[in-house]
């Protein structure tokens, strides 16, 4: 556990120009499981513990998109807890194989036509919500468990070692809200006048409009509903990004900055260029790598190398 966090800050060259602020990202992909969630998995793991909800001989339960459930699996692994998680096939297989190598069962809701939709969500939700009621089970609870935000607090103190106090933005889309409002948490106190930036897909406006309609491909973010631990009071705006505009950034990061992420971190990287342009030359913006593009080889994000 002592590898997860102090993870890589770097600053891109390629896809900023001399016109547009700095742009860093936490490379949150070098973490054990390749994924910012090690950090509040293992938060919301202690924290439980430490409360005396988790036991010996206790089973965590979740509903996940995969990069959260790999993190409890690999903590519970290592702890001696059994897992149980809820996922679907409209998430990266490369997930629901790195649970269940970590010893984790894993359920599958089936996705329609591979695409994420709240009606999906939804169904996780309920089905996990079924498995708490067996004896000795313990559920995280990611989306209203206040240790998932607190489990980003070291992220935000690792990014002001590196940079100092003079950031302008932080750049983050909006899953189950930890690291959102973890990041923001630590880094408005230090710096009252940064702006937070919230980042959505295009289709599923569930922090602008509440709008959950329609579909997307970007991972861990667009829930059909607002997270109970977003702290919304933080975010200064808000920017939607399309499924073509994410994929096509997370190619150009591994193919001109070397950074290899998934569609997510792709939407991270072009609102940050987004708000870079805005901002102009002399100002810094940060966003986050969520997690490395190695979970994502069998998926249509890389495996047809015509897109590329």
């Amino acid at each position: 556990m002592n590898a997860i966090g102090n993870t890589p800050l770097i600053k891109l060259n390629k896809l900023s120009d001399e016109n547009s602020a700095d742009i860093y990202v936490k490379f949150e992909g070098a973490n054990p499981t390749g994924s910012m969630k090690d950090r509040m998995a293992l938060a919301m793991i202690e924290g439980a513990e430490k409360r005396g909800e988790l036991k010996n001989g206790y089973k965590v339960v979740e509903y996940t998109g995969g990069s959260t459930g790999s993190s409890l699996a690999m903590i519970c692994a290592n702890k001696g807890y059994k897992a149980h998680f809820v996922s679907s096939d409209g998430f990266a297989e490369e997930k629901i194989q790195t649970m269940r190598a970590f010893g984790a069962t894993v359920e599958i809701i089936p996705a329609k036509n591979g695409k994420l939709t709240a009606e999906i969500i939804n169904k996780m939700i309920s089905r996990a919500k079924e498995l708490i009621d067996e004896p000795n089970t313990f559920w995280t609870d990611q989306i209203n468990n206040p240790d998932n935000k607190k489990g980003y607090y070291g992220m935000a103190n690792e990014i002001i070692s590196a940079l100092g106090t003079h950031i302008d933005e932080f750049v983050m889309a909006v899953g189950g809200g930890g690291c959102i409002s973890g990041n923001s948490e630590i880094l408005k106190e230090k710096m009252p006048n940064l702006k937070t930036i919230a980042v959505e897909p295009l289709h599923v406006r569930n922090i602008s409009s509440g709008d959950t309609s329609g579909t997307h491909k970007l991972e861990g973010i667009g829930l059909s509903f607002t997270p109970s631990i977003l702290r919304k009071d933080l975010i200064d705006d808000i920017i939607a990004v399309s499924d073509e505009d994410a994929y096509r950034t997370a190619r150009e990061l591994a193919q001109k900055e070397g950074i290899f992420g998934g569609a997510t971190s792709g939407a991270n990287v072009w609102a940050a260029m987004q708000r870079a342009k805005i901002l102009g030359p002399g100002k810094k913006v940060v966003t986050v790598i969520c997690d490395s593009g190695l979970k994502y080889l069998q998926g249509d994000l890389y495996k047809n190398k015509n897109n590329l």
